[in-house]
């Protein structure tokens, strides 16, 4: 996902898996823009150094996993500078809540209410909260719910990757709301 936003004039990639964390200080070597650390967003000893520092943060599958979201929105908040904004990804529709997620480490799936209190409790005005992905909304149900499989197979991965550019302009018509939520959100 980094390679997508860079370059940039700073870039900071903040990781606490040590494997994602040596492949990206591996993947930094000659981008001098870009800076990864050890960074737990949760903790605030880790955050304390960068307040009001970035004009955007990054937030994916992050708030789903960890014990104290408050906490992490907070560090966020008080990193950005102001009128700078948070982007933030979570697995969308509580009710589809089960094993692949419990795989995962989430603790929750969320709805757009529960995302947008959590926002706002944390200081941010809410911009927009949308949803994607509905085109991989039965497969996850079939399998966490129904199936209560632990991960899904590479032959239903490489179905769906070949599935998404011919679905890609249909997937806002099907009746349902998708897998996941993005929500923009901006420090006052």
């Amino acid at each position: 996902l980094t390679n997508h936003f860079i370059p940039r004039d700073t870039y900071l990639v903040g990781e606490v898996n040590p494997n994602h964390l040596d492949y990206l200080t591996a993947y930094a070597m000659g981008k001098p823009y870009l800076e990864v650390r050890e960074l737990d967003a949760e903790s605030s000893r880790h955050m304390e150094t960068l307040s009001d520092s970035f004009d955007t943060a990054l937030v994916c599958n992050v708030l789903e996993k960890v014990t104290d979201e408050q906490a992490v929105l907070v560090n966020l908040f008080n990193a950005l500078e102001p009128g700078g904004a948070c982007v933030v990804v979570v697995p969308n529709r509580p009710g589809m809540f089960g094993s692949l997620d419990e795989a995962l480490g989430h603790r929750e799936r969320y709805s757009r209410e529960r995302l947008r209190a959590s926002l706002t409790t944390a200081g941010f005005a809410v911009e927009s909260i949308e949803d994607f992905n509905r085109l991989s909304v039965p497969g996850w149900w079939l399998n966490s719910r129904v199936l209560k499989t632990r991960h899904i197979s590479r032959l239903q991965q490489k179905i769906l990757n070949m599935m998404v550019p011919l679905m890609r302009g249909l997937d806002r018509w099907l009746p349902w709301g998708g897998q996941t939520l993005i929500a923009v959100a901006r420090k006052s």
